[in-house]
């Protein structure tokens, strides 16, 4: 037997065993899994496990012979209810009597369309909360099986896939700038993912957060969102190690409740500096067997070469000290200029507004004459704390332009919002600003700002408008 022929067997074989593990995981009477076929508009059969005996499934049915043929685009998993969602005498795979009462349809995506619907048929109702750990290693087991399959049969392909990642890593040169071997890191890695992207999650601002996207796609987070507890970057930051899921009902996130699409698959993978955890660099995509396990060797790897290409050029880290960071906890100048960057490259296609700006102390000479520097110094890390555009219900970061100036990155989905977001922000410092020793400090606070929209080409174009608007600010009130 030809090696291509004995891994279909065997392919076969394990989709057998896990759609009857399915069905006795779930104590359902009937599971069973058909190919979409929209060539032949057919309905083809992979397999079935089942528990009664008046049960005979037909091999190929047209879809218009069929009760699932409203279905064949199903994104997400969808409950039926059988006499009310689908007749009785449209489950033609029993004979004399139906005697199941409910099903459950778990779609399975393949670049962007559905390719197979895995059905679950009980007699009683089906809770999905109480079988979400059956259904979810489900689906995992299923792409593991499908990338396994492809892998054994397509190893020219995967040849030349190396190449190319050979290529990759070369081009991620200690020679640069730490920003820039995190960004040749990022766009060497979104080769590998065609409907996906990647997102890089930094500390600052004494938080976790998403800094940028290398590409447009419509899952892609937006940045500036802080983690949250059991997100995949959590986990990943955690743990210490690579966290892979595929997502199954917007679950699980991969930094916060705030995504607009969670789906498709991720890989979250921490970068370990010096033994201290920077960052976790997040591959996803809407199709889950781009994740063959050679992609996400390549994906660990990637980080991995940045990580002890920037490793080489740095001393022994302070342990609180964050390497993204100014020693204020805002992001250094190189890292927000490539945000802002990524924002232009994307203007066209993205489904936010970023809005950059510029924000000073208006009472710094006062406040010169009468704290020391070191106070001064703890003013202001008090105050990129404080200035973080998530506490007044925006998503965003603060940057590090020079002392008392910072820059803001805060992302919005209208003018509306962001104008709400000035304006939180400008009745938060109505009231003193205080210190972690309980001192309370009296700011007045000057911003400007502009519209990252398609009227811009160049980022210094956007940092000099935003400068000129900080200065009609101040001038505005001598």
């Amino acid at each position: 037997m030809k090696r291509e022929e004995k891994s279909l067997v065997e392919f076969k074989q394990i989709m057998d065993d896990v759609v009857h593990l399915l069905r006795k995981s779930t104590r359902a009477q009937t599971v069973y899994l058909y190919w979409v076929n929209r060539a032949r508009k057919q309905f083809v059969l992979e397999t079935q496990s089942t528990s009664l005996t008046n049960v005979m499934f037909s091999d190929r049915v047209m879809f218009d012979q069929h009760f699932l043929e409203p279905y064949i685009d199903l994104q997400e998993v969808k409950a039926l209810k059988v006499g009310r969602d689908v007749e009785r005498d449209e489950l033609k795979h029993y004979y004399d009597f139906v005697p199941v009462r409910h099903q459950l349809l778990i779609p399975f995506r393949n670049n962007g369309e559905t390719v197979a619907i895995t059905v679950i048929e009980t007699e009683t109702a089906f809770s999905v909360s109480d079988h979400d750990e059956s259904i979810s290693a489900y689906r995992n087991a299923l792409v593991n099986v499908l990338n396994t399959y492809l892998e054994l049969t397509d190893l020219y392909g995967r040849e030349e896939v190396w190449t190319d990642y050979e290529t990759s890593l070369e081009k991620i040169n200690p020679k640069y700038h730490k920003v820039e071997i995190l960004n040749q890191m990022a766009v060497e890695m979104q080769k590998l993912l065609p409907s996906g992207g990647v997102t890089v999650v930094l500390r600052g601002m004494e938080v976790w957060t998403s800094v940028f996207n290398t590409s447009d796609s419509e899952i892609s987070p937006v940045p500036g969102l802080v983690m949250e507890e059991k997100s995949m970057t959590y986990d990943a930051l955690q743990k210490g190690e690579p966290q892979f899921s595929i997502h199954f009902n917007q679950n699980p996130k991969r930094i916060s409740g705030d995504e607009r699409k969670t789906e498709g698959a991720t890989l979250a993978v921490p970068m370990v500096i010096n033994g201290r955890r920077h960052g976790v660099v997040l591959a996803y995509d809407k199709n889950p067997l781009t994740f063959k396990e050679s992609t996400k060797h390549q994906i660990v790897n990637l980080v991995r070469t940045a990580v002890l290409s920037i490793q080489v050029n740095l001393d022994r880290l302070p342990v609180d000290k964050d390497l993204f960071t100014s020693d204020y906890g805002n992001f250094i100048p190189d890292l927000w200029e490539l945000s802002l960057q990524k924002e232009l490259n994307h203007k066209e296609k993205r489904n936010h507004t970023p809005w950059f700006g510029l924000i000073t102390i208006d009472n710094l000479q006062a406040l010169r004459s009468k704290y020391r520097l070191e106070e001064l110094n703890r003013i202001q890390r008090t105050l990129v704390k404080s200035l973080n555009p998530n506490r007044f219900g925006a998503n965003g970061f603060i940057g590090f332009n020079s002392d008392y100036v910072m820059t803001y990155l805060v992302y919005c989905s209208s003018v509306e919002k962001y104008n709400d977001w000035a304006q939180a922000l400008n009745e938060q410092f109505r009231s003193a600003l205080e210190l972690s020793d309980g001192k309370q400090i009296k700011l007045s606070l000057k911003h400007g700002s502009v519209c990252v929209d398609s009227s811009f080409n160049d980022v210094h174009d956007i940092i000099s408008t935003a400068k000129k608007e900080l200065s009609g600010e101040l001038n505005a009130t001598g």
